[in-house]
């Protein structure tokens, strides 16, 4: 699962197309740092699993969303 989520918040679209190794990267260290972050603000371990889900759900919604816009730009 994290690996997922660090490739979705990286740019890659779960519906095909391109992403980068640079934004799996990127969406790496922002998923270690919440959950480093978590760990620091002694938040339960059983929460950060939660929040790597909700993490995932935002960025295929993110995706989605931007798809949609860019398909009724082109028509």
């Amino acid at each position: 699962m994290p690996a997922i989520a660090a490739v979705l918040i990286g740019g890659t679209s779960l519906f095909g197309g391109l992403g980068s190794v640079a934004g799996t990267l990127i969406g790496a260290l922002i998923l270690t740092l919440v959950l480093n972050g978590m760990n620091l603000l002694h938040v339960n371990a059983s929460w950060q699993p939660l929040v790597t889900g909700i993490i995932v759900i935002l960025a295929v919604w993110i995706d989605t969303r931007t798809r949609r816009l860019g398909e009724q730009k082109s028509t």
